[in-house]
């Protein structure tokens, strides 16, 4: 238990302070006129990325009495995340 409660504390500290430079980055590529509105969908997918993969996770694991798959689907949704951002958004940001 205690190595959990430290691996859940070091997971807590990595989130929030990804999500400050999440925002910082939005403040510095967004145009002036639209930062308030890229935050807001920047927020609600951050919102959302906390509410459905939970509900997913519980569905699956009351249908198949296992978190694989779950975390299969987890990892792939993930991955394409982080290409499409390497791929598309930085292409378009200009942000090299």
């Amino acid at each position: 238990m205690p190595w959990a409660t430290i691996a859940f504390l070091g997971l807590a500290a990595a989130v929030g302070a990804s999500s400050g430079a999440t925002f910082a980055l939005v403040a510095r590529l967004a145009p002036a006129d639209k930062v308030g509105a890229v935050t807001g969908v920047v927020g609600a997918a951050g919102g959302l990325g906390g509410f459905i993969p939970p509900l997913l996770m519980g569905v699956i694991y009351g249908s198949s009495g296992d978190y694989s798959l779950g975390y299969v689907l987890l990892a792939v949704v993930a991955f394409a995340s982080c290409v499409f951002t390497v791929t598309v958004v930085r292409r378009s940001s200009g942000y090299r």
